[in-house]
């Protein structure tokens, strides 16, 4: 992955312009549901109503800052300890909101395998989507003071399949497998599931972020301003009926089984919102620490500088205050940087 992003930084050097009539977005993954805020605004007319043509990439195989990075993308939907490492090796991203105020990384273990709390976790293999939760899963291991080097007093980390994750469990093919609190491909029952908050671990997880060189731009930043602004609407209306925004982003006769699940996944992200999409100071300032743990084995080797900036946030919550737009109740203040 390292590689993949330090490439992309250099052709940010060469990238091609965008059209100026359009601002293109690169949406995250791997599921529906961590794009139903987007999907909604654009389905439900709020980028329009904002005066902005939005054209936003699904989500994929790709990494989202890679497109950033070639151009080919206005703002992207990244992991902040992803966004964080790619700044670190050279390629300038700013984060400008933080939709998911919450983590959702949980990991959803076998009692029988011998885990029933995170201090069981030493000597045992668990499984990662490898899209980004790997790096949050590290710094939680990290944190317990482990060491992700295969060995019996270590953990091993291994790349989970990704159409049949629960098939690692059945199989002992690992003792845990990465979940989300909204998503987990285990039915409840027989298992046991770790949330590394309880350990004070938990990483900050989708932020929208920009290229650095966008931000002095005037018209950018109001652009920027008023698509968190239509997104942060977007998501709040997925959440207040999540069957709806189900059946909206499937299309038309979708398959049952899909539409539960998607239904429960839109709904288990609404206690993880944000407000209005602010980044907030001092879950930054843990995600960071956490993320700097582990000496050698630190995902970051250095505290970011400039990584954010709660100018779009602020642009975006002055303008809905002067409209009478509303979201959400305004949040509490932020603390210093």
């Amino acid at each position: 992955m390292k590689s993949s992003l330090i490439c992309a930084a250099l052709l940010a050097l060469c990238a091609a312009p965008l059209s100026a009539g359009e601002l293109v977005v690169e949406l995250n993954g791997p599921g529906l549901a961590e794009s139903a805020g987007y999907l909604v605004a654009e389905a439900r007319g709020f980028y329009a109503a904002e005066g902005l043509e939005v054209r936003l990439h699904p989500p994929g195989n790709a990494i989202p800052l890679e497109a950033l990075a070639r151009g080919k993308a206005d703002l992207a939907v990244e992991f902040l300890p992803v966004a964080l490492l790619a700044r670190e090796n050279g390629l300038p991203l700013v984060n400008i909101g933080q939709p998911f105020a919450l983590p959702a990384l949980r990991l959803t273990c076998l009692p029988e395998a011998g885990v029933q709390t995170a201090a069981d976790l030493r000597g045992k293999t668990l499984g990662s989507d490898y899209r980004g939760q790997e790096l949050a899963l590290s710094g939680w291991v990290n944190k317990l003071g482990l060491r992700a080097d295969d060995s019996l007093e270590g953990v091993s980390i291994l790349r989970q399949w990704p159409d049949d994750a629960a098939g690692m469990l059945r199989q002992k093919q690992a003792a845990c497998i990465s979940t989300t609190s909204y998503d987990a491909p285990v039915e409840p029952g027989g298992t046991v599931e770790l949330d590394p908050g309880d350990q004070g671990a938990g990483v900050l997880e989708d932020g929208i972020y920009a290229l650095q060189d966008k931000l002095p731009d005037p018209a950018m930043r109001d652009r920027f301003a008023r698509f968190l602004r239509a997104s942060m609407q977007g998501w709040h209306e997925a959440v207040r009926d999540p069957e709806a925004s189900a059946r909206l982003i499937l299309g038309p006769d979708p398959d049952p089984e899909a539409l539960k699940r998607q239904t429960r996944a839109i709904k288990g992200i609404a206690p993880l919102l944000s407000a209005q999409g602010a980044l907030d100071d001092a879950a930054y300032r843990r995600s960071v620490a956490i993320l700097r743990e582990g000496g050698d084995a630190a995902v970051l080797r250095a505290d970011p500088q400039n990584a954010f900036t709660h100018e779009i946030s602020d642009l975006a919550r002055k303008a809905g205050q002067r409209t009478g737009a509303r979201i959400d109740p305004t949040p509490g203040p932020r603390t210093a940087p």
